[in-house]
């Protein structure tokens, strides 16, 4: 599978949302700009992978189709082969939706959670009163 064809398929899948240098408004990277290659994917996705290119024609074809080719082209496979493509989109979202650039266009913390933790909330009057109850409480264990 040449990376033009699988670039070509995750940029259609995942086309990305408004201009990078647009300001104040959000920019979802397209699934090439966010770094997804699914060239890592390749051996596990070869079925979908072979069934798209089957049905454009060849790769070469799929990858200069133009967008609403390819999207045509991805809904037909999905209706001839719905739980593989379901598959396949649900691998392909997992890692999009855990690149760096989709957290920060989202605008949450890249980084991973530990040691610094998320922010939380001071805890109120009411839940204080609630875990005190808790904190008097006797162990739950035994020695």
């Amino acid at each position: 599978m040449s990376p033009e064809f699988l670039r070509a398929i995750i940029d259609t899948l995942l086309p990305g949302m408004g201009a990078p240098e647009a300001r104040g408004g959000m920019h979802l990277p397209s699934g090439s700009e966010a770094g997804i290659d699914l060239a890592r994917h390749a051996a596990s996705a070869r079925p979908i992978l072979d069934a798209i290119a089957v049905a454009a024609s060849g790769a070469a074809a799929f990858a200069g189709a133009s967008e609403a080719a390819r999207a045509a082209i991805l809904r037909r496979v999905e209706r001839d082969r719905p739980d593989p493509f379901r598959a396949f989109v649900t691998l392909v979202l997992a890692e999009y939706y855990e690149t760096p650039a989709v957290l920060t266009a989202l605008g949450w913390r890249a980084a991973p959670p530990q040691p610094m933790g998320h922010p939380l909330p001071a805890m109120d009057a009411e839940t204080e009163r609630r875990l005190d109850r808790v904190k008097r409480r006797a162990p739950l264990w035994r020695a």
